[in-house]
């Protein structure tokens, strides 16, 4: 009997402790985003620290106090309404002001602490109140990102979008065609998955700028094209040699980045594959963002502009074309395999990564382990980003100055170099 009373009461105490841990989650959530609102908007009547930690935790409260008065947070909801309405009322009337930011804020406020009593909103509320501060304090950033935003550029998207989420779902799921390579959904689904790679960073360079300097061109820019990153560089160094350690150092950062974002579609596609993979991809990639950092502090190159032209990865043209090639490789490499074997695989990997490593590496995912070894399939990775890079070498060469190329030359030869020996020894 004593063992059996402790035991619950352990479970009172526990029970107990979890609430208040509910309620201070609560407190600190109204805290975060009544910290900047208050910030934003200071001499405001409805904007401080305190009444958003008082509506997190009425509405943590109100949960609390619905469990045996059913409604009892609709009540409290509508109070907060009321009071909200009143004060935006006043506001508008002494200020003029029309804007509503705040006071959605504020119901935004009380759901997450109806939210922090559940169990799953422990968790959830948190990482909801972090993107909406987030969202409240870059409100100028986004303002000035929609204003950037062309007519086309939204139109392409609202397009890709609707064929990704709409038609999508309709696509039969199921291989067809010779050698079965062909299924529409996951063909598309994979088109759907490099756009959006690209996509955020093509977002993000909208967003920053290319004004914030090259060291922002070489990092974002290697998400949407390193090729892009390389071919502008390359022109930029024959309008003025003054710009060589820059361009350098930007096209040997967004070329270290596809090493890393090669990795990234593979832990998404196909995770068994990392551990032979990760090696070689870490070590190319970690190196070459090395040896840009090195060339970052031997040049004045951080406020300089990089005028990088970049096409919509969701619009329609793009997104057709490497569904295309990426059909044409998933073939290709499953023929090479079937009659060359993996010498066939290699030869494949290495002329497709000279158009496009994404769509290799895409194809070597899936069809490893069931139609490739996965040594296999992570050589033909690994050569198609060696060949990828040696290609941009030849842009270098072609497109720019001779002592670019000997720079960025010299550069993706120690990467390549370091990438064979990690497969070899690693």
């Amino acid at each position: 009997m004593v063992k059996i009373s402790y035991d619950l009461g352990v479970i009172i105490i526990n029970m107990d402790m979890l609430l208040i841990l509910k309620f201070l989650i609560s407190l600190a959530l109204g805290a975060l985003i009544g910290i900047e609102r208050e910030r934003k908007q200071e001499g405001a009547e409805f904007a401080g620290i305190r009444t958003f930690i008082l509506i997190a935790l009425m509405g943590t409260l109100s949960a609390y106090m619905s469990k045996d008065l059913p409604y009892f947070w609709l009540l409290s909801f509508s109070g907060v309404v009321v009071l909200v309405g009143l004060s935006y009322l006043i506001s508008t009337r002494k200020n003029g002001d029309v804007g509503i930011t705040t006071e959605i804020a504020a119901f935004l406020t009380f759901i997450l602490g109806l939210l922090c009593f559940t169990d799953e909103g422990m968790l959830l509320a948190p990482i909801l109140a972090i993107i909406i501060t987030t969202l409240l304090a870059v409100k100028p950033h986004l303002h000035q990102f929609a204003h950037q935003v062309s007519e086309k550029e939204l139109l392409n998207t609202l397009k890709f979008l609707i064929i990704a989420f709409v038609i999508l779902p309709l696509l039969p799921d199921e291989a067809i065609g010779p050698l079965a390579v062909f299924n529409p959904f996951q063909i598309w689904l994979m088109v759907v998955f490099i756009s959006a790679i690209s996509f955020t960073g093509y977002i993000l360079m909208k967003f920053i700028g290319p004004e914030k300097g090259l060291g922002v061109t070489g990092v974002v820019g290697g998400l949407v094209s390193s090729t892009a990153v390389v071919t502008s560089m390359a022109a930029r160094v024959k309008e003025s040699q003054f710009l060589m350690k820059a361009a350098v150092f930007a096209a040997t950062v967004a070329s270290s980045m596809m090493f890393l974002r090669i990795l990234f579609e593979v832990s998404v596609i196909n995770p068994l594959l990392l551990p032979h993979l990760s090696a070689p991809m870490i070590v190319m990639g970690v190196l070459g963002i090395l040896l840009g950092i090195i060339i970052w502090k031997r040049a004045e190159i951080r406020q300089m502009d990089a005028d990088l032209q970049l096409e919509n990865p969701f619009s329609l043209k793009p997104a057709l074309i490497f569904g295309a090639l990426f059909l044409a490789i998933l073939f290709l490499s499953k023929i090479a395999n079937m009659y060359l074997g993996s010498s066939g695989v290699y030869l494949a990997s290495i002329i497709s990564g000279v158009a496009d490593v994404d769509a290799i590496t895409i194809s070597m995912a899936l069809l490893a382990p069931e139609t490739i070894p996965h040594n296999t399939a992570v050589t033909a990775i690994t050569l198609a980003a060696i060949s990828n890079t040696f290609f941009k070498f030849l842009i270098a060469l072609f497109l720019g100055t001779r002592k670019f190329a000997r720079n960025i030359g010299i550069i993706f030869l120690i990467i390549i170099i370091a990438g064979i020996i990690s497969v070899l020894v690693l």
